[in-house]
């Protein structure tokens, strides 16, 4: 069942997790929102009490390499899905602010557009098949 975040976006509860990586790497998030509104919200900004710095990442793949291009928003499109899964889109984790150990739960802040808070508790993992 989804967790409900508020009355028009919600992540699909499954989809949400932070990979975890040893002695404080940056570490890649991902989570899969929901918009049942009827207009699109751009994610402006994120933040972490958990982690000093948080970048939004889209991995471009062309016929001779990837890499991963910094974004300064991404949009979730009206009754529509938007999802950080790896190897399209994510979310980057850098410079914990305490230790962070899979079980934990990071605690991440996204900002839309309109104003709108969605507070996200984010479980710290080695994999996503660990639930």
């Amino acid at each position: 069942m989804p967790l409900k975040i508020n009355t028009s976006v919600t992540p699909a509860a499954k989809s949400v997790w932070v990979r975890w990586l040893p002695n404080a790497l940056p570490a890649a998030g991902y989570v899969t929102f929901d918009n049942t509104a009827d207009k699109p919200y751009d994610i402006t900004k994120i933040s972490s009490p958990d982690y000093q710095k948080i970048t939004i990442y889209q991995t471009v793949v062309d016929s001779e390499s990837a890499k991963m291009v910094s974004l300064d928003k991404v949009t979730l499109p009206a009754k529509g899905q938007f999802a950080f899964v790896p190897g399209q889109y994510h979310i980057m984790f850098e410079k914990p602010t305490h230790l962070i150990t899979p079980g934990d739960k990071a605690r991440v802040i996204f900002f839309l557009d309109d104003g709108t808070v969605l507070k996200v508790r984010m479980p710290v993992r080695t994999s996503p098949e660990l639930y």
